[in-house]
Protein backbone atom coordinates (compact mmCIF):
# COMPACT_ATOMS: atom_id res chain seq x y z
CA UNK A 1 0.00 0.00 0.00
CA UNK A 2 0.93 3.46 -0.80
CA UNK A 3 0.44 5.89 2.28
CA UNK A 4 1.00 9.08 -0.19
CA UNK A 5 -2.30 8.25 -3.22
CA UNK A 6 -3.82 6.68 -0.38
CA UNK A 7 -3.59 10.00 1.51
CA UNK A 8 -4.56 11.97 -1.49
CA UNK A 9 -7.42 9.98 -1.25
CA UNK A 10 -8.63 10.64 2.33
CA UNK A 11 -8.28 14.42 1.41
CA UNK A 12 -10.96 14.25 -1.56
CA UNK A 13 -13.27 12.44 1.14
CA UNK A 14 -12.85 15.39 3.09
CA UNK A 15 -12.70 18.14 0.75
CA UNK A 16 -16.70 18.70 -0.15
CA UNK A 17 -18.34 17.90 3.20
CA UNK A 18 -19.08 19.80 5.38
CA UNK A 19 -21.03 23.39 4.96
CA UNK A 20 -24.26 24.31 3.14
CA UNK A 21 -25.68 23.43 0.00
CA UNK A 22 -27.63 25.70 -2.09
CA UNK A 23 -30.01 24.89 -4.62
CA UNK A 24 -31.59 27.47 -7.55
CA UNK A 25 -35.02 28.52 -7.73
CA UNK A 26 -36.37 29.15 -11.01
CA UNK A 27 -39.31 30.97 -10.05
CA UNK A 28 -39.10 34.70 -10.10
CA UNK A 29 -40.79 37.43 -8.13
CA UNK A 30 -42.53 39.93 -9.05
CA UNK A 31 -41.49 43.29 -7.41
CA UNK A 32 -38.16 44.15 -6.10
CA UNK A 33 -39.28 45.84 -3.20
CA UNK A 34 -41.70 42.86 -2.52
CA UNK A 35 -38.59 40.96 -1.82
CA UNK A 36 -36.83 43.04 0.66
CA UNK A 37 -36.70 41.77 4.08
CA UNK A 38 -34.97 44.12 6.62
CA UNK A 39 -33.33 41.49 9.35
CA UNK A 40 -30.99 43.43 11.09
CA UNK A 41 -32.45 45.90 13.33
CA UNK A 42 -33.01 43.10 15.39
CA UNK A 43 -30.98 40.46 15.00
CA UNK A 44 -28.88 38.42 17.88
CA UNK A 45 -25.84 37.91 18.90
CA UNK A 46 -25.22 34.34 18.97
CA UNK A 47 -23.10 33.10 22.07
CA UNK A 48 -22.60 30.17 20.33
CA UNK A 49 -18.43 29.14 20.45
CA UNK A 50 -16.52 27.38 18.28
CA UNK A 51 -16.04 23.60 20.05
CA UNK A 52 -12.26 22.84 20.89
CA UNK A 53 -10.76 19.58 20.85
CA UNK A 54 -8.35 18.64 23.67
CA UNK A 55 -5.48 15.87 24.11
CA UNK A 56 -4.35 14.86 27.26
CA UNK A 57 -0.75 12.93 25.81
CA UNK A 58 1.13 12.20 22.44
CA UNK A 59 0.39 9.48 19.91
CA UNK A 60 -0.80 6.47 20.95
CA UNK A 61 1.71 3.49 20.23
CA UNK A 62 1.06 0.11 18.68
CA UNK A 63 1.29 -1.79 21.71
CA UNK A 64 -1.23 0.69 23.62
CA UNK A 65 -3.91 -0.15 21.34
CA UNK A 66 -4.63 -4.15 21.90
CA UNK A 67 -8.00 -2.85 23.76
CA UNK A 68 -9.87 0.28 22.15
CA UNK A 69 -7.92 -0.31 18.43
CA UNK A 70 -9.88 1.67 16.14
CA UNK A 71 -11.51 4.07 18.16
CA UNK A 72 -8.74 4.89 19.73
CA UNK A 73 -7.27 5.65 16.69
CA UNK A 74 -10.02 7.52 15.10
CA UNK A 75 -9.30 9.51 18.56
CA UNK A 76 -6.36 10.94 17.92
CA UNK A 77 -5.75 14.34 17.52
CA UNK A 78 -4.65 15.23 13.84
CA UNK A 79 -5.91 13.81 10.88
CA UNK A 80 -2.52 13.08 9.47
CA UNK A 81 -1.56 11.14 12.31
CA UNK A 82 -4.98 9.33 11.92
CA UNK A 83 -4.57 8.46 8.30
CA UNK A 84 -1.11 7.30 9.30
CA UNK A 85 -1.92 4.90 12.35
CA UNK A 86 -4.79 3.62 10.02
CA UNK A 87 -2.41 2.15 7.39
CA UNK A 88 -0.33 0.98 10.27
CA UNK A 89 -3.27 -0.15 11.60
CA UNK A 90 -4.87 -1.94 8.60
CA UNK A 91 -1.57 -3.39 7.43
CA UNK A 92 -0.96 -5.86 10.97
CA UNK A 93 -4.40 -7.44 9.90
CA UNK A 94 -4.78 -11.06 9.33
CA UNK A 95 -6.40 -11.44 6.07
CA UNK A 96 -9.28 -13.43 8.51
CA UNK A 97 -9.95 -10.13 10.50
CA UNK A 98 -10.79 -7.83 7.27
CA UNK A 99 -14.61 -8.92 7.59
CA UNK A 100 -14.62 -8.37 11.08
CA UNK A 101 -13.09 -4.41 10.83
CA UNK A 102 -16.13 -3.93 8.20
CA UNK A 103 -18.47 -4.53 11.23
CA UNK A 104 -16.41 -2.42 13.79
CA UNK A 105 -17.22 0.50 11.47
CA UNK A 106 -20.97 0.72 11.63
CA UNK A 107 -22.22 3.00 14.04
CA UNK A 108 -18.91 5.33 13.46
CA UNK A 109 -19.48 9.50 12.78
CA UNK A 110 -20.08 9.54 8.83
CA UNK A 111 -16.29 11.04 8.11
CA UNK A 112 -14.31 9.04 10.18
CA UNK A 113 -16.33 5.55 8.61
CA UNK A 114 -16.01 7.27 5.27
CA UNK A 115 -11.93 7.38 5.59
CA UNK A 116 -11.44 4.41 7.54
CA UNK A 117 -13.55 1.96 4.86
CA UNK A 118 -11.67 3.35 1.66
CA UNK A 119 -8.40 2.29 3.42
CA UNK A 120 -9.82 -1.01 4.74
CA UNK A 121 -11.00 -1.94 1.00
CA UNK A 122 -7.51 -0.86 0.16
CA UNK A 123 -5.84 -2.69 2.11
CA UNK A 124 -8.19 -5.77 1.49
CA UNK A 125 -7.71 -5.62 -2.10
CA UNK A 126 -3.98 -6.42 -1.54
CA UNK A 127 -4.81 -9.71 -0.17
CA UNK A 128 -8.09 -10.55 -2.01
CA UNK A 129 -8.58 -8.52 -4.55
CA UNK A 130 -11.88 -10.29 -6.21
CA UNK A 131 -13.04 -11.21 -1.97
CA UNK A 132 -12.19 -7.11 -1.73
CA UNK A 133 -14.65 -6.06 -4.35
CA UNK A 134 -17.46 -8.52 -4.08
CA UNK A 135 -17.63 -7.68 -0.10
CA UNK A 136 -18.15 -3.82 -1.32
CA UNK A 137 -21.31 -4.20 -3.67
CA UNK A 138 -22.41 -5.91 -0.26
CA UNK A 139 -22.49 -2.01 1.04
CA UNK A 140 -25.42 0.14 1.31
CA UNK A 141 -25.48 3.65 0.31
CA UNK A 142 -23.75 5.94 0.85
CA UNK A 143 -20.54 3.45 2.22
CA UNK A 144 -20.54 1.33 -1.57
CA UNK A 145 -18.61 4.40 -2.86
CA UNK A 146 -15.76 4.66 -0.29
CA UNK A 147 -15.88 0.89 0.23
CA UNK A 148 -15.21 0.39 -3.64
CA UNK A 149 -13.39 3.44 -4.60
CA UNK A 150 -10.97 1.65 -1.56
CA UNK A 151 -11.12 -2.13 -3.25
CA UNK A 152 -10.52 -0.57 -6.59
CA UNK A 153 -6.94 1.41 -5.96
CA UNK A 154 -6.29 -1.47 -3.80
CA UNK A 155 -6.31 -3.92 -6.66
CA UNK A 156 -5.03 -1.65 -9.48
CA UNK A 157 -2.34 -0.65 -7.69
CA UNK A 158 -1.12 -4.19 -6.86
CA UNK A 159 -2.44 -5.59 -10.06
CA UNK A 160 -3.77 -3.27 -12.23
CA UNK A 161 -3.89 -5.65 -15.70
CA UNK A 162 -5.90 -8.44 -14.05
CA UNK A 163 -8.08 -5.59 -13.03
CA UNK A 164 -8.20 -4.25 -16.74
CA UNK A 165 -9.38 -7.73 -18.13
CA UNK A 166 -11.71 -8.23 -15.57
CA UNK A 167 -13.17 -4.74 -16.37
CA UNK A 168 -12.98 -5.46 -20.25
CA UNK A 169 -15.06 -8.61 -19.66
CA UNK A 170 -18.01 -6.55 -17.57
CA UNK A 171 -17.39 -3.04 -17.47
CA UNK A 172 -20.58 -2.19 -15.38
CA UNK A 173 -19.78 -4.87 -12.71
CA UNK A 174 -16.99 -1.93 -11.96
CA UNK A 175 -19.39 1.78 -11.22
CA UNK A 176 -18.35 2.85 -8.59
CA UNK A 177 -22.28 3.57 -7.89
CA UNK A 178 -25.24 1.32 -8.77
CA UNK A 179 -25.97 0.25 -11.76
CA UNK A 180 -22.48 0.84 -13.43
CA UNK A 181 -22.57 4.96 -13.12
CA UNK A 182 -18.98 5.75 -12.15
CA UNK A 183 -17.68 3.23 -14.41
CA UNK A 184 -15.28 5.85 -16.09
CA UNK A 185 -13.82 6.38 -12.84
CA UNK A 186 -12.76 2.89 -12.58
CA UNK A 187 -11.62 2.84 -15.50
CA UNK A 188 -9.02 5.71 -14.95
CA UNK A 189 -7.78 4.30 -11.75
CA UNK A 190 -6.90 1.39 -13.80
CA UNK A 191 -5.16 2.92 -16.14
CA UNK A 192 -3.30 5.54 -13.93
CA UNK A 193 -2.04 2.63 -12.20
CA UNK A 194 -1.29 0.67 -14.89
CA UNK A 195 0.66 3.91 -16.54
CA UNK A 196 3.34 3.58 -13.59
CA UNK A 197 4.87 0.08 -14.61
CA UNK A 198 3.22 -0.10 -17.97
CA UNK A 199 2.43 2.96 -20.03
CA UNK A 200 2.25 1.74 -22.99
CA UNK A 201 0.40 -1.44 -22.37
CA UNK A 202 -2.10 0.87 -20.59
CA UNK A 203 -2.63 3.22 -23.46
CA UNK A 204 -3.46 0.21 -25.51
CA UNK A 205 -6.08 -1.32 -23.66
CA UNK A 206 -7.38 2.22 -22.80
CA UNK A 207 -8.33 2.78 -26.44
CA UNK A 208 -10.29 -1.08 -26.70
CA UNK A 209 -12.69 0.91 -24.21
CA UNK A 210 -15.98 2.29 -25.57
CA UNK A 211 -15.54 6.49 -26.36
CA UNK A 212 -16.65 7.75 -22.69
CA UNK A 213 -14.32 5.12 -20.59
CA UNK A 214 -11.58 5.13 -22.74
CA UNK A 215 -11.42 8.87 -22.49
CA UNK A 216 -11.36 8.40 -18.47
CA UNK A 217 -9.01 5.79 -18.88
CA UNK A 218 -6.67 7.81 -21.27
CA UNK A 219 -7.34 10.72 -18.83
CA UNK A 220 -5.58 8.71 -15.84
CA UNK A 221 -2.75 7.78 -17.75
CA UNK A 222 -1.77 11.26 -18.77
CA UNK A 223 -2.51 12.48 -16.02
CA UNK A 224 0.24 10.12 -14.25
CA UNK A 225 2.77 10.76 -16.89
CA UNK A 226 2.55 14.14 -17.08
CA UNK A 227 3.53 14.45 -13.32
CA UNK A 228 6.58 13.02 -14.33
CA UNK A 229 7.48 14.42 -17.64
CA UNK A 230 4.89 16.80 -19.57
CA UNK A 231 7.07 16.91 -22.50
CA UNK A 232 7.14 13.02 -22.59
CA UNK A 233 3.48 12.78 -21.82
CA UNK A 234 3.42 15.41 -24.99
CA UNK A 235 5.45 13.12 -27.12
CA UNK A 236 3.22 10.33 -26.62
CA UNK A 237 -0.07 11.87 -27.14
CA UNK A 238 1.12 12.96 -30.11
CA UNK A 239 1.00 9.31 -31.49
CA UNK A 240 -3.00 9.68 -31.11
CA UNK A 241 -5.75 10.39 -33.21
CA UNK A 242 -7.23 13.48 -32.89
CA UNK A 243 -10.48 12.68 -29.99
CA UNK A 244 -7.69 10.67 -27.82
CA UNK A 245 -5.31 13.81 -28.05
CA UNK A 246 -7.43 15.85 -27.31
CA UNK A 247 -8.41 13.91 -24.17
CA UNK A 248 -4.99 13.66 -23.40
CA UNK A 249 -4.02 17.21 -23.75
CA UNK A 250 -6.58 17.84 -21.23
CA UNK A 251 -5.09 15.72 -18.72
CA UNK A 252 -1.40 17.24 -19.22
CA UNK A 253 -3.20 20.82 -18.95
CA UNK A 254 -4.71 19.59 -15.24
CA UNK A 255 -1.50 18.31 -14.08
CA UNK A 256 1.03 20.36 -15.50
CA UNK A 257 -1.05 23.56 -14.31
CA UNK A 258 -0.34 22.26 -10.67
CA UNK A 259 3.79 21.99 -11.15
CA UNK A 260 4.41 24.55 -13.58
CA UNK A 261 1.83 26.97 -14.33
CA UNK A 262 3.65 29.10 -16.29
CA UNK A 263 5.01 26.43 -18.38
CA UNK A 264 2.28 24.90 -18.89
CA UNK A 265 0.25 28.32 -20.51
CA UNK A 266 3.30 28.88 -23.10
CA UNK A 267 2.22 25.28 -23.92
CA UNK A 268 -1.50 25.68 -24.37
CA UNK A 269 -1.07 29.18 -26.04
CA UNK A 270 1.30 27.14 -29.04
CA UNK A 271 -1.76 24.63 -29.88
CA UNK A 272 -3.18 25.86 -33.13
CA UNK A 273 -6.63 24.17 -31.85
CA UNK A 274 -8.39 23.01 -29.46
CA UNK A 275 -6.68 25.36 -27.46
CA UNK A 276 -10.17 26.45 -25.51
CA UNK A 277 -10.77 23.54 -24.19
CA UNK A 278 -7.28 22.67 -22.90
CA UNK A 279 -6.60 25.99 -21.38
CA UNK A 280 -10.27 25.48 -19.31
CA UNK A 281 -8.62 21.92 -17.90
CA UNK A 282 -5.82 23.75 -16.91
CA UNK A 283 -7.58 26.74 -15.19
CA UNK A 284 -10.33 24.44 -13.73
CA UNK A 285 -7.19 22.61 -12.03
CA UNK A 286 -4.83 25.98 -11.07
CA UNK A 287 -8.23 26.84 -9.13
CA UNK A 288 -7.71 24.29 -6.71
CA UNK A 289 -4.36 25.25 -5.51
CA UNK A 290 -4.89 28.98 -6.65
CA UNK A 291 -7.38 30.07 -6.98
CA UNK A 292 -6.84 33.68 -7.13
CA UNK A 293 -4.61 33.31 -10.43
CA UNK A 294 -6.95 31.31 -11.77
CA UNK A 295 -9.59 34.01 -11.68
CA UNK A 296 -7.01 36.13 -13.91
CA UNK A 297 -6.37 33.30 -15.71
CA UNK A 298 -10.12 33.16 -16.75
CA UNK A 299 -10.14 36.17 -18.95
CA UNK A 300 -8.02 34.72 -21.14
CA UNK A 301 -11.42 32.13 -22.06
CA UNK A 302 -13.80 33.40 -24.45
CA UNK A 303 -17.11 34.47 -23.25
CA UNK A 304 -19.82 32.05 -23.08
CA UNK A 305 -21.85 29.49 -20.61
CA UNK A 306 -18.47 27.42 -20.33
CA UNK A 307 -16.61 30.24 -18.51
CA UNK A 308 -19.57 31.36 -16.75
CA UNK A 309 -19.37 27.94 -15.00
CA UNK A 310 -15.39 27.83 -14.65
CA UNK A 311 -15.64 31.68 -13.03
CA UNK A 312 -18.30 30.11 -10.82
CA UNK A 313 -16.18 27.34 -9.76
CA UNK A 314 -13.40 29.56 -9.17
CA UNK A 315 -15.08 31.79 -6.86
CA UNK A 316 -16.21 28.91 -4.89
CA UNK A 317 -13.23 27.59 -4.59
CA UNK A 318 -11.31 31.40 -3.89
CA UNK A 319 -14.05 31.32 -1.27
CA UNK A 320 -12.77 28.52 0.89
CA UNK A 321 -9.86 30.65 1.65
CA UNK A 322 -10.74 34.31 1.09
CA UNK A 323 -14.49 34.66 0.73
CA UNK A 324 -14.61 38.84 0.58
CA UNK A 325 -11.79 38.64 -2.21
CA UNK A 326 -14.03 36.09 -4.05
CA UNK A 327 -16.62 38.00 -3.69
CA UNK A 328 -15.86 41.16 -4.55
CA UNK A 329 -14.34 39.52 -8.12
CA UNK A 330 -17.21 37.22 -8.87
CA UNK A 331 -20.00 40.25 -8.35
CA UNK A 332 -17.45 43.27 -10.44
CA UNK A 333 -15.79 40.68 -13.13
CA UNK A 334 -18.26 37.73 -13.02
CA UNK A 335 -21.18 37.85 -16.36
CA UNK A 336 -25.08 37.50 -14.89
CA UNK A 337 -24.77 33.95 -15.63
CA UNK A 338 -21.73 33.60 -13.63
CA UNK A 339 -22.58 35.58 -10.61
CA UNK A 340 -26.31 33.81 -10.76
CA UNK A 341 -24.08 30.49 -10.85
CA UNK A 342 -21.47 31.04 -8.37
CA UNK A 343 -22.89 33.07 -5.78
CA UNK A 344 -24.44 31.31 -3.22
CA UNK A 345 -21.53 29.52 -2.41
CA UNK A 346 -19.62 32.40 -2.04
CA UNK A 347 -22.12 34.65 -0.04
CA UNK A 348 -22.19 31.82 2.47
CA UNK A 349 -18.80 32.18 3.22
CA UNK A 350 -18.54 35.55 3.93
CA UNK A 351 -21.98 35.70 5.81
CA UNK A 352 -19.67 33.95 8.55
CA UNK A 353 -17.23 36.79 8.14
CA UNK A 354 -19.09 39.65 7.36
CA UNK A 355 -23.26 39.00 7.29
CA UNK A 356 -23.62 43.07 7.17
CA UNK A 357 -22.08 42.84 3.69
CA UNK A 358 -24.26 39.96 2.71
CA UNK A 359 -27.53 41.69 3.58
CA UNK A 360 -26.47 45.14 1.66
CA UNK A 361 -25.76 42.64 -1.58
CA UNK A 362 -28.86 40.98 -1.16
CA UNK A 363 -31.14 44.48 -0.81
CA UNK A 364 -29.07 45.48 -3.74
CA UNK A 365 -31.01 43.28 -5.92
CA UNK A 366 -33.84 42.63 -7.82
CA UNK A 367 -36.10 39.67 -7.51
CA UNK A 368 -34.76 36.51 -9.30
CA UNK A 369 -31.97 33.80 -9.22
CA UNK A 370 -29.06 36.06 -7.88
CA UNK A 371 -30.96 37.13 -4.75
CA UNK A 372 -32.83 33.92 -4.18
CA UNK A 373 -29.26 31.95 -4.66
CA UNK A 374 -27.73 34.71 -1.91
CA UNK A 375 -29.81 34.35 0.09
CA UNK A 376 -29.74 31.13 0.27
CA UNK A 377 -26.37 31.05 0.95
CA UNK A 378 -26.80 33.49 3.64
CA UNK A 379 -29.13 31.24 5.10
CA UNK A 380 -27.55 27.93 4.94
CA UNK A 381 -23.81 29.66 5.79
CA UNK A 382 -24.61 31.97 8.66
CA UNK A 383 -25.45 29.77 11.18
CA UNK A 384 -24.90 32.29 14.12
CA UNK A 385 -27.91 34.65 12.88
CA UNK A 386 -31.49 34.91 14.58
CA UNK A 387 -33.62 32.30 13.29
CA UNK A 388 -36.44 34.81 14.02
CA UNK A 389 -34.75 37.02 11.72
CA UNK A 390 -33.18 34.59 9.22
CA UNK A 391 -37.32 32.90 8.60
CA UNK A 392 -38.38 36.02 7.83
CA UNK A 393 -35.08 36.49 4.95
CA UNK A 394 -36.18 33.15 3.99
CA UNK A 395 -39.75 33.42 3.34
CA UNK A 396 -38.69 35.93 0.80
CA UNK A 397 -37.17 33.19 -1.63
CA UNK A 398 -39.47 33.32 -4.60
CA UNK A 399 -38.93 30.13 -5.82
CA UNK A 400 -41.31 27.86 -4.07
CA UNK A 401 -39.31 24.72 -3.46
CA UNK A 402 -36.04 26.65 -2.68
CA UNK A 403 -38.28 28.91 -0.63
CA UNK A 404 -39.69 26.07 1.25
CA UNK A 405 -36.39 24.41 1.96
CA UNK A 406 -34.82 27.30 3.38
CA UNK A 407 -37.46 28.06 5.91
CA UNK A 408 -37.49 24.32 6.97
CA UNK A 409 -34.10 24.71 6.99
CA UNK A 410 -34.65 27.79 9.37
CA UNK A 411 -37.27 26.24 11.24
CA UNK A 412 -35.60 23.22 12.72
CA UNK A 413 -33.17 25.32 14.00
CA UNK A 414 -35.27 27.49 15.91
CA UNK A 415 -37.17 24.66 17.31
CA UNK A 416 -33.86 24.36 19.19
CA UNK A 417 -33.21 27.85 20.54
CA UNK A 418 -36.92 29.19 21.20
CA UNK A 419 -39.05 26.13 20.92
CA UNK A 420 -41.90 28.14 22.30
CA UNK A 421 -41.70 30.92 19.28
CA UNK A 422 -41.29 27.99 16.83
CA UNK A 423 -44.89 26.46 17.64
CA UNK A 424 -46.80 29.70 17.38
CA UNK A 425 -44.83 30.36 13.73
CA UNK A 426 -46.14 26.66 13.14
CA UNK A 427 -49.52 27.43 13.17
CA UNK A 428 -49.64 30.54 10.78
CA UNK A 429 -47.08 29.65 7.99
CA UNK A 430 -48.15 27.97 4.83
CA UNK A 431 -44.57 27.50 3.73
CA UNK A 432 -43.71 24.33 5.68
CA UNK A 433 -44.83 20.70 4.08
CA UNK A 434 -46.84 19.06 6.40
CA UNK A 435 -44.70 16.27 7.03
CA UNK A 436 -41.67 18.72 8.00
CA UNK A 437 -44.32 20.59 9.71
CA UNK A 438 -45.13 17.69 12.00
CA UNK A 439 -41.85 16.85 12.52
CA UNK A 440 -40.51 20.34 13.51
CA UNK A 441 -43.29 20.45 15.98
CA UNK A 442 -42.30 17.47 17.51
CA UNK A 443 -38.89 18.52 18.07
CA UNK A 444 -39.94 21.71 19.72
CA UNK A 445 -41.85 20.17 22.21
CA UNK A 446 -39.40 18.02 23.17
CA UNK A 447 -36.95 20.90 23.65
CA UNK A 448 -39.74 22.79 25.48
CA UNK A 449 -39.88 20.03 27.93
CA UNK A 450 -35.77 19.97 28.59
CA UNK A 451 -35.09 17.42 25.72
CA UNK A 452 -31.64 17.56 24.58
CA UNK A 453 -32.08 18.12 20.51
CA UNK A 454 -29.58 17.86 17.69
CA UNK A 455 -29.70 19.37 14.32
CA UNK A 456 -31.95 17.45 12.24
CA UNK A 457 -31.49 19.71 9.38
CA UNK A 458 -28.45 21.00 7.74
CA UNK A 459 -29.87 22.05 3.91
CA UNK A 460 -30.62 20.32 0.88
CA UNK A 461 -28.36 19.45 -1.96
CA UNK A 462 -27.15 21.66 -4.61
CA UNK A 463 -24.10 23.25 -6.11
CA UNK A 464 -24.67 26.70 -5.66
Amino acid sequence: MKPSALIAVAALLFGGVGGYLVGSGKDNGSEKEASKVDIRSKKAVSSRSPGTVSSSGGSVTRGARSSGGLREILSEPGQTSRIMSLLEYYSDLDPSEFEGEVQKLQGLPMSQRMLAMNLLFSRWAENDPKGSWERSQQMGFPEMFMARAGAVSGWAASNPEALAREYSNDPNEFGMGPGGRGKGDTAAMIAGEWAKQNPDAALKWAQTLDEGEAADAIGGIFNELSQKDPQEALRMAATLDANARGDAYESIAASWAISDYAAADRWISSLSEGQGKVRFAAIESLANASPSQAARETAKLPAGEERDELVAEVSREWARQDAPSAFEWLTESGSEGAVEEGIGRVVGALAREDPERVLDYIDSQDAGEVRDNAVQGYVYGNRDASPADTIRLAESISGEEDRQRAVTRVAYEWAREDPQATLQYLETTEVIGEESRQRISDMAERAAAGEEVGRSFRGPPGRR
